[in-house]
């Protein structure tokens, strides 16, 4: 604990705050020694939980010094293991929920910068989103003020969660042409469950339209583009548009961004998820072919914004046997 020692971390401790100007000397402090320790990690991250009074600058300095640490300076470079991962949940999470807004900005920080990371990684920041959504608690609902989320209330979802859902999302896709996975979508799938009773605002809807349009499509054996593409944010529907409207809008370009899959595409693919399994040292489970579609198909109940999404694709006949639409009706689902 080299760096630390320049600096009286314990002086922080007892007060129970961290000022900007205790954030310069360690900043100084380890710009003097720029190789960051396990132990000093820790310490910082010991620092961040007991002093609930946080300068504004002390949460990019922790996720910059912990990424630092994560990424830079333990091997492989640039990635992060299952070791590396289990590390850095055992420190956040207490009962599997990150316990503060600044470990969770950590987290999301860490997942930018990384350039491949496992896939149990992006579920567990997945879940504090919808922690938040669903049971309207964790890290994302326990900051009063202006800094909190909208949509406080169990059931409802605000802007600022789903871009948090968005760059999560993007993060483990990152340049890849990677379909979302199973686990992905299915927390998708439980946050649009329990935001279906209200009305979610149109940015909610196009997000998941493209995501259920990404995953349907992939199964029926298109080539998807980066997820940066599949998922870029639309152009903000009318206030009086329908669900229906709102996800025609949304999934207007698949057309262009998506196209059949040739067999060496199909080969890629398949090395591109080999690749992650080797670096990260965790397995990307194979995953049912057409779970989704069957799923969506079979559903008695299907979510608006699901019905919407099935409709489109079968009348712009991009699924369904060729020649044979699928017969969904504005309604919902084929007998």
């Amino acid at each position: 604990m080299r760096v630390l020692k320049s600096v009286p971390v314990e002086d922080f401790e007892l007060r129970g705050s961290i000022k900007d100007s205790d954030v310069t000397r360690l900043k100084r402090a380890f710009a003097e020694d720029p190789q960051i320790h396990e132990n000093e990690a820790e310490t910082l991250l010991r620092l961040n939980r007991s002093c609930p009074i946080h300068a504004p600058s002390w949460s990019g300095f922790l996720a910059d010094a912990i990424a630092d640490y994560i990424l830079n300076q333990s091997g492989p470079e640039g990635y992060i293991t299952i070791e590396k991962s289990r590390w850095l949940v055992a420190r956040l999470a207490t009962d599997g929920w990150i316990a503060n807004r600044a470990e969770f900005d950590l987290l999301v920080a860490v997942l930018g910068k990384a350039r491949w990371f496992p896939l149990s990684l992006a579920t567990f920041a997945l879940e504090q989103v919808a922690g938040a959504v669903i049971h309207g608690f964790g890290p994302l609902r326990r900051v009063p003020g202006p800094l909190a989320l909208q949509g406080a209330v169990p059931g409802t979802i605000g802007e600022p969660e789903i871009a948090l859902i968005r760059t999560i999302l993007n993060a483990f896709g990152g340049d890849s042409a990677l379909p979302l996975t199973r686990p992905e979508a299915e927390i998708l799938l439980d946050i649009n469950r329990a935001v279906a009773g209200r009305l979610p605002p149109p940015a909610w809807t196009d997000l998941f339209a493209k995501a259920v349009a990404n995953v349907v499509l992939a199964e029926h054996g298109y080539a998807v583009p980066p997820r940066a593409v599949a998922l870029t944010p639309g152009a903000v529907a009318q206030p009086a548009a329908t669900v229906g409207e709102q996800v025609t809008r949304s999934l207007g370009q698949l057309r262009r961004d998506y196209h059949t899959q040739s067999c060496e595409e199909r080969a890629l693919a398949r090395l591109e998820r080999q690749r992650i399994e080797i670096v990260t040292g965790e397995e990307v489970a194979a995953e049912e072919a057409g779970w989704l579609t069957d799923r969506l198909l079979s559903s008695l109940r299907p979510s608006a914004i699901e019905a919407a999404v099935l409709a489109h694709l079968d009348r712009e006949c991009l699924i369904g046997e060729p020649g044979r639409r699928l017969g969904i009706g504005r309604g919902g689902y084929a007998a």
